[in-house]
């Protein structure tokens, strides 16, 4: 008898909602995985090779202490700024191991640092290539670990949410007789 249509409008924007908060739950847990996956190969793989590299033939130099202030570069805690002229080019860069280990310096203090003779961009304190600092299974290791179960979960949790609320009955109806 009624021919009128039902409005679905609210049912396609909630729909609409629901598919934006999925894709970006997804996108959480993969920039979690990835950026886990990174710091951890980083920790674990890159650095010790890059730390042995420089203890066998890296070359000896003396940067200068630029500043150290807080939210230098993307990081939001303290990070220090080094100077070095290495090879007749200046260059100055955000250092991006222990800035602790530059607290009670003075600007422009001199830093003995190691440089790869290969690539002039491998600068690393010498304190760090001889303490290995945040190399191996380091705490930098291990928040990257964290990063990665938490993504995986996080992508576990959401193919919960995909299956069926209703459980499947084990076995097809049977009629008795």
């Amino acid at each position: 008898m009624f021919n009128a249509q039902v409005d679905d409008t609210g049912r396609r924007g909630a729909l609409r909602r629901l598919r934006f908060y999925a894709a970006l739950a997804i996108l959480v847990c993969l920039f979690f995985v990835t950026y886990g996956a990174f710091l951890a190969w980083d920790s674990y793989h890159r650095l010790p090779h890059v730390y042995a590299a420089l203890r066998a033939r890296g070359v000896p130099a003396t940067a200068n202490l630029v500043r150290c202030a807080p939210g230098i570069g993307i990081y939001h805690g303290v990070r220090c700024r080094l100077s070095l002229r290495f090879d007749g080019r200046l260059r100055t860069w955000n250092y991006p191991e222990d800035s602790a280990q530059f607290k009670g310096l003075a600007v422009g203090a001199e830093i003995p640092v190691l440089v790869d003779p290969n690539n002039a961009d491998t600068v690393y304190t010498r304190r760090d290539v001889e303490h290995r600092t945040n190399a191996g299974t380091s705490p930098v290791f291990w928040y990257g670990v964290v990063l990665v179960v938490l993504g995986l979960a996080g992508f576990a949790f959401l193919l919960r949410l995909r299956r069926p609320t209703m459980p499947k009955p084990r076995w097809p109806n049977r009629s008795p007789g």
